[in-house]
């Protein structure tokens, strides 16, 4: 069964998807959807990204993930309100490529 939190007043909705990778190992991988545009931002369904916390501001929301098995640092990636940019590390981040970028900011 999918979870689902609304944040900035319903104008995004962020679920995941819980998948078992082993035996009680479980990842939550997050699909983010901007309501108001009707639009997916970015979609790790069945990937290995577990999201782990969500901090919501005026300004942006900080999602921090962790890649299955979890034996390397988090990432946080930030959505801009304003532009629904995306960034990590403060740099911007190609929502088509996004899986690359989280990759990248591991190593």
């Amino acid at each position: 069964m999918d979870q689902a939190a609304s944040y900035w007043e319903g104008e995004i909705e962020i679920s995941v998807e819980p998948h078992e990778m082993r035996m009680s190992h479980w990842v939550y991988a997050p699909k983010v959807t901007d309501i108001s545009a009707g639009r997916v931002l970015f979609d790790l369904t069945g990937k290995l990204w577990d999201l782990t916390a969500v901090t919501e501001t005026e300004e942006s929301l900080l999602l921090r993930l962790r890649k299955y098995p979890g034996d390397r640092p988090e990432v946080d990636l930030l959505i801009q309100r304003n532009g629904r940019g995306l960034l990590i590390s403060a740099q911007p981040v190609d929502e088509a490529e996004i899986e690359r970028y989280l990759d990248a900011a591991m190593a």
